[in-house]
Order: C-alpha cells, then structure tokens, then sequence
C-alpha cells in the first residue's frame, strides 16, 4: 500500500472543492465547486484546462478563501485597469490591499 492510500482514510477523497481562475466578470460560484474524481474528469473532457489553474482541496474553507483571493486579484486588476488614476500608475511602487475595516490583508512592492 502506497504512502497516499495510508494518509487518508478510506472515502476521504471521495468528494473535494475545486477553484479555478476567475475572469473579471466571475462569482465565487463559477470558480468553486464540489465534486468528485468522475465529475472532475467529466469537467475536463468538458474544457477545464490548466490555463485555468484549478487547484483541488479537501478543506471547505481553504477552497472558499482560495477562492476569494482569486476573486479580489482579478476585481482589483480590473479596477485599476479600467479607473481614472491621477499621476502615472506605471510609477506605482506599493500595493497594498485593505479588508472592511481598513487592516492590511495583503502588500507587495512593485519594483525589485
């Protein structure tokens, strides 16, 4: 028996999340769904492809927050990209992504 077959208890895998990469337009619901290996190998032949980056997960929550960091990178690109910015945007050097209530979630220098 294989290293695989010994972690997971029997029926583990049976079910799991799969997220994909959104497009400007998505909802959380075309980019997470619940399914098992047929269904997934059924949204393969359909055209998954790896383009998408499908990632697979066992966990719910890790799905969900998979899934809403993909959502907010592609709302936020689409944002600047399509927003009026004053000054020049090519000499940005910060970028920096706030929750609700103003905490930093995420930041990254632009330039190495």
């Amino acid at each position: 028996m294989d290293d695989a077959k010994r972690a997971a208890p029997r029926g583990a895998l049976d079910r799991f999340w799969v997220v994909t990469n959104p497009s400007p337009v998505s909802e959380l619901t075309d980019i997470l769904f619940e399914t098992d290996a047929l269904g997934f190998i059924l949204q393969v032949r359909g055209g998954l492809s790896e383009d998408r980056r499908p990632r697979l997960h066992v966990d719910r929550a890790a799905a969900e927050a998979d899934a809403a960091a993909r959502l907010a990178v592609v709302r936020g690109l689409s944002a600047i990209a399509t927003a009026k910015v004053p000054g020049d945007v090519a000499r940005a050097e910060l970028l920096r992504l706030l929750d609700a209530e103003g905490n930093v979630v995420f930041e990254t220098e632009l330039r190495g």
